[in-house]
Protein backbone atom coordinates (compact mmCIF):
# COMPACT_ATOMS: atom_id res chain seq x y z
CA UNK A 1 0.00 0.00 0.00
CA UNK A 2 1.05 3.50 -0.87
CA UNK A 3 0.68 5.29 2.71
CA UNK A 4 2.35 8.02 1.14
CA UNK A 5 0.03 8.41 -1.94
CA UNK A 6 -3.12 7.77 0.77
CA UNK A 7 -1.75 10.66 3.00
CA UNK A 8 -1.96 13.22 -0.31
CA UNK A 9 -5.60 11.90 -1.49
CA UNK A 10 -7.14 12.01 2.22
CA UNK A 11 -5.38 15.94 2.01
CA UNK A 12 -6.58 16.80 -1.20
CA UNK A 13 -9.85 15.71 -0.61
CA UNK A 14 -10.23 17.56 3.15
CA UNK A 15 -9.08 20.44 1.50
CA UNK A 16 -11.45 20.25 -1.35
CA UNK A 17 -14.42 20.17 0.93
CA UNK A 18 -12.82 23.09 3.05
CA UNK A 19 -12.40 20.72 6.11
CA UNK A 20 -9.84 21.35 8.85
CA UNK A 21 -7.18 18.52 10.34
CA UNK A 22 -8.99 18.96 13.35
CA UNK A 23 -12.74 18.62 12.13
CA UNK A 24 -11.99 15.80 10.27
CA UNK A 25 -10.20 14.20 13.06
CA UNK A 26 -12.93 14.48 15.69
CA UNK A 27 -15.55 13.14 13.05
CA UNK A 28 -13.45 9.91 12.25
CA UNK A 29 -12.45 9.60 15.68
CA UNK A 30 -8.55 10.25 15.78
CA UNK A 31 -6.15 12.89 17.22
CA UNK A 32 -5.31 15.41 14.94
CA UNK A 33 -1.44 14.57 15.26
CA UNK A 34 -2.31 11.29 14.10
CA UNK A 35 -4.36 12.76 11.10
CA UNK A 36 -1.48 15.02 10.58
CA UNK A 37 0.72 11.82 10.54
CA UNK A 38 -1.52 9.81 7.99
CA UNK A 39 -1.33 13.02 5.55
CA UNK A 40 2.11 13.42 5.64
CA UNK A 41 3.41 9.59 5.82
CA UNK A 42 4.64 9.20 9.08
CA UNK A 43 1.81 7.15 10.37
CA UNK A 44 0.35 4.13 9.51
CA UNK A 45 -4.07 4.11 9.58
CA UNK A 46 -5.50 0.82 10.13
CA UNK A 47 -8.11 -0.51 7.72
CA UNK A 48 -10.88 0.61 9.85
CA UNK A 49 -9.55 3.89 9.85
CA UNK A 50 -9.27 4.60 6.18
CA UNK A 51 -12.46 2.93 6.32
CA UNK A 52 -14.05 5.71 8.64
CA UNK A 53 -11.66 8.79 6.96
CA UNK A 54 -13.30 7.83 3.41
CA UNK A 55 -16.96 7.81 5.03
CA UNK A 56 -16.23 11.22 6.34
CA UNK A 57 -15.35 11.94 3.21
CA UNK A 58 -17.89 10.96 1.38
CA UNK A 59 -15.48 9.26 -0.47
CA UNK A 60 -14.30 5.29 -1.30
CA UNK A 61 -11.18 3.52 -0.06
CA UNK A 62 -10.67 2.90 -3.03
CA UNK A 63 -10.39 6.64 -4.38
CA UNK A 64 -8.12 7.50 -1.64
CA UNK A 65 -5.49 4.63 -2.84
CA UNK A 66 -5.65 5.17 -6.42
CA UNK A 67 -3.53 8.00 -8.06
CA UNK A 68 -4.53 10.05 -11.24
CA UNK A 69 -3.14 7.35 -13.42
CA UNK A 70 -6.54 6.46 -15.35
CA UNK A 71 -6.25 9.97 -16.35
CA UNK A 72 -2.62 10.04 -17.43
CA UNK A 73 -3.35 7.39 -19.18
CA UNK A 74 -6.48 8.38 -21.15
CA UNK A 75 -3.96 11.36 -22.27
CA UNK A 76 -1.68 9.29 -22.93
CA UNK A 77 -3.39 7.19 -25.56
CA UNK A 78 -4.92 10.24 -26.68
CA UNK A 79 -1.67 11.82 -27.94
CA UNK A 80 -0.47 8.44 -29.26
CA UNK A 81 -3.75 8.38 -31.23
CA UNK A 82 -2.61 11.72 -32.21
CA UNK A 83 0.76 10.77 -33.38
CA UNK A 84 -0.17 7.56 -34.98
CA UNK A 85 -0.73 8.48 -38.67
CA UNK A 86 2.21 10.82 -38.80
CA UNK A 87 5.83 10.16 -40.25
CA UNK A 88 9.37 9.84 -38.18
CA UNK A 89 10.03 13.56 -39.43
CA UNK A 90 6.78 15.02 -38.08
CA UNK A 91 6.44 13.48 -34.49
CA UNK A 92 10.14 14.17 -34.17
CA UNK A 93 9.13 17.79 -34.58
CA UNK A 94 5.67 17.52 -32.38
CA UNK A 95 8.23 15.93 -29.52
CA UNK A 96 11.02 18.97 -30.05
CA UNK A 97 7.85 21.08 -29.88
CA UNK A 98 6.20 20.13 -26.80
CA UNK A 99 10.00 20.01 -25.09
CA UNK A 100 10.14 24.00 -25.99
CA UNK A 101 6.98 24.37 -24.76
CA UNK A 102 6.96 22.29 -20.93
CA UNK A 103 10.88 24.23 -20.54
CA UNK A 104 9.06 27.14 -21.19
CA UNK A 105 6.28 26.65 -18.70
CA UNK A 106 8.51 25.51 -16.38
CA UNK A 107 10.59 29.11 -16.78
CA UNK A 108 7.34 30.99 -16.39
CA UNK A 109 7.71 32.36 -19.78
CA UNK A 110 4.52 30.51 -21.21
CA UNK A 111 0.90 30.56 -19.11
CA UNK A 112 -1.22 27.49 -20.14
Amino acid sequence: MDYKLLGQNIKNERKKQKLTQEQLSENVGISVVFLSQIENDKGIPSLETIFKIASCLGTTIDSLLSSDSKNIKKDELQIASLLKDRTDKEKFFIVKTIRYLLENIDKDKINP
